[in-house]
């Protein structure tokens, strides 16, 4: 399953979704930030993966969390730095626009936040 964070922050609606696509997904997962998402990638202490922990009711240290990309081109338009970045165990990818649409084909379905 893929899920697609357009949005910063979620909102209730947003987290929601999580919350129940994850305790029902049986398959393989990836998070990718894409528009104003990808400000969540800027986030250190534990940002992201604390919103997640939070959305998903995980534990942040002991549960396995989905990987995280973000697509580079909007992490440039928003001026955020397009390199790996990591916060415990939260990591993100930068990502091309090419690698995004293999990622939409080699998961699914895709759900958009």
């Amino acid at each position: 399953m893929l899920f697609i964070v357009k949005s910063y922050p979620l909102n209730a609606v947003a987290i929601k979704t999580l919350q129940q696509a994850f305790r029902s997904a049986e398959s393989d997962q990836a998070l990718v930030l894409i528009d104003d998402g990808v400000y969540y990638a800027q986030q250190t202490n534990d940002g992201l993966l604390s919103v997640l922990a939070r959305a998903l009711e995980i534990d942040a240290n002991t549960d396995p969390i989905p990987e995280i990309f973000a697509l580079q081109e909007d992490m440039a338009l928003r001026g955020i730095s397009n390199g790996e970045s990591k916060s415990n165990k939260a990591s993100f990818t930068s990502l091309l626009m090419d690698e995004f649409v293999t990622l939409t084909d080699t998961f699914y379905p895709v759900v958009y936040l």
